[in-house]
């Protein structure tokens, strides 16, 4: 006979709640049961997972940390989206741009931007976090505001040089920060979260600037002209936002110095994802780096991502859809769906690549999506839908900001040194090429046409087949060797361990009957319950 406060009772409820269940599952109704069961919501057990410390700790940290950077990354693509349709919207002519200007000022962006994103990520390993970030978000966001004041062309230049290299640690610096903080499995769809509200803000700047256009019809010469409105508007929304982020971040789980967090919470963080083996700079640093492989392959493969989806950048679309008599506010909102296919196909990825604990097959299907988007684009026959569909199906390979950035992670784990300066080098490396690339491939002047650039992404989009793979093979050998991982995260979710405070009951695999193994802990028992269809009071570890 075993008590009240059996663990087992405890699990499975009163004699008379298990009647309830049984006549649940007698009627067929197995999901009801598992509920009553639990005590909680299905899709949080799926989400968070059983109540514990962990649990605590991914909501605070999703409600927190993961909302602040998506919210700054979504304003951060309303900012950058507001120079492109500024310039089909009146500021090409205000400011006389002639030429090449627009790429020029693109560039000059891009420059600076890349320039500081290993300094930006570095500085991460030094500094507390939220000193860099509260600093870096407010000084981009007040040169926002700055650029509504601008009259000539130059001050534009000047004003992006500036904004590129305070804004260079927004992207490369909050997936260091997730990287810090989440596990394998929880990383990819924090990233896509992060990623989507990124193509929410470059979606949101065009309905913005579009519905700006519409309500100022009739009204020239009253008060501010629209794109120098948008500016306005987005630094308004950003810089509180920003200074936010003094009580949002939470620096590193080593630091221990979240607000938000209790101490349990603090110091099961700071174990969680298991040690780095190094911490300290110094001239090892160096010779790590430049001897792994990450360093050098994972920036290449992100750089010809980038380098194919410039089919989809540089006022391309909207620049073609004039040629073929489209409103300028259907030039504004139709290249905003480029970006909604984006956030579907980031959250499918991560989602399966999370589930499966593993990054190269997804990211082998959008190497094959490259090639097909671009052979469409190639061909100049095509109908206007069918070059439609291309830049549509274009825009579901903006996964790989998330993805491939997830996976870096994935695979720099156990190096903190060697994880910052590849995430920065990453973005650099990639602008190194994307900084001259639109010059020659898809300068404004070539406009409608296209052809040499789309033949360029096409090419650059095979490429990434075979540099896809072999990160795959290394993946493969490194973590049979151990160089790749931190060991307990690994190891606890390859056995099925949802958390290391579970109760030794929770942490026990399960079998049935017939041998097959019962996913661990409560969630698991519950979804077992739900395709099984039954369930019996057993002692861990033993048959059901």
């Amino acid at each position: 006979m075993m008590s009240e406060r059996s663990p087992l009772l405890h699990r499975n409820g009163t004699p008379a709640e298990r009647n309830d269940r049984d006549d649940d599952l007698a009627r067929g109704d197995s999901a009801k049961a598992a509920n009553s069961s639990l005590k909680m919501p299905a899709a949080i057990a799926r989400l968070w997972g059983p109540p514990s410390t962990e649990r605590s700790l991914l909501i605070k940290l999703d409600f927190t940390l993961l909302l602040y950077f998506s919210i700054i990354w979504f304003l951060f693509g309303i900012n950058r989206s507001s120079y492109s349709t500024a310039y089909i919207s009146g500021m090409k002519e205000d400011l006389n741009f002639q030429g090449k200007d627009y790429n020029y000022m693109t560039t000059i962006y891009l420059i600076t931007y890349a320039i500081f994103q290993i300094p930006s990520t570095s500085l991460l390993t030094v500094l507390k976090p939220r000193y860099v970030f509260v600093a870096a978000n407010t000084i981009w966001s007040v040169l926002t505001l700055v650029t509504f004041r601008a009259e000539k062309v130059w001050h534009v230049f000047v004003l992006n040089a500036f904004e590129g290299a305070f804004s260079a640690i927004a992207y490369v610096g909050a997936h260091f920060i997730y990287g810090s903080w989440y596990k394998q499995s929880e990383l990819g769809a924090r990233a896509a979260v992060f990623c989507g509200f990124g193509n929410l803000g470059q979606m949101a700047g065009g309905w913005i600037q579009a519905g700006l256009i519409k309500s100022l019809e009739g009204r020239e010469g009253e008060g501010l002209p629209a794109w120098r409105l948008i500016f306005v508007v987005v630094a308004a929304m950003t810089i509180p936002f920003a200074i936010f982020g003094w009580f949002a971040i939470p620096d590193l789980p080593e630091h221990k110095m979240a607000r938000y967090l209790t101490e349990e919470e603090k110091d099961h963080a700071a174990k969680r994802l298991g040690t780095v083996e190094k911490t300290q700079w110094d001239w090892s640093v160096v010779r790590r780096v430049l001897l792994s492989w990450q360093f050098y392959l994972l920036p290449l493969v992100f750089m010809l991502y980038s380098l194919v989806v410039q089919a989809i950048g540089n006022n391309v679309m909207p620049l073609w859809m004039a040629s073929r008599g489209y409103t300028v506010p259907q030039q504004n909102t139709y290249p905003t769906i480029v970006h909604a296919t984006g956030i579907v196909a980031t959250f499918a990825y991560c989602h399966i690549s999370d589930k499966i604990r593993s990054r190269w097959q997804c990211s082998l299907a959008i190497g094959f999506t490259f090639i097909i988007s671009s052979a469409i684009l190639v061909s100049s026959s095509a109908s206007d839908g069918v070059y439609f569909f291309a830049f549509y199906l274009l825009g579901t390979t903006y996964a790989p900001q998330a993805l491939w950035y997830s996976w870096m992670a994935d695979l720099t784990s156990n190096d903190l040194q060697l994880r910052a300066i590849t995430t920065g080098f990453m973005n650099s490396f990639d602008f190194a090429f994307v900084t001259w690339w639109p010059l020659v491939f898809f300068p404004v002047t070539d406009a409608p046409n296209y052809r040499k650039g789309y033949i360029a992404s096409l090419i650059t989009g095979c490429l990434t087949i075979p540099v896809i793979l072999t990160i795959a093979k290394l993946e493969k050998r490194g973590r049979a060797n151990g160089t790749i991982g931190r060991g307990f995260d690994d190891e606890a979710e390859e056995e099925g361990y949802e958390s290391p405070d579970l109760e030794p009951w929770e942490q026990t695999p399960w079998t049935t009957a017939t041998g097959s193994k019962v996913p661990n802990g409560t969630r698991g028992i519950a979804e077992h319950i739900g395709q099984k269809g039954t369930i019996a009071t057993v002692m861990p570890g033993t048959a059901i």
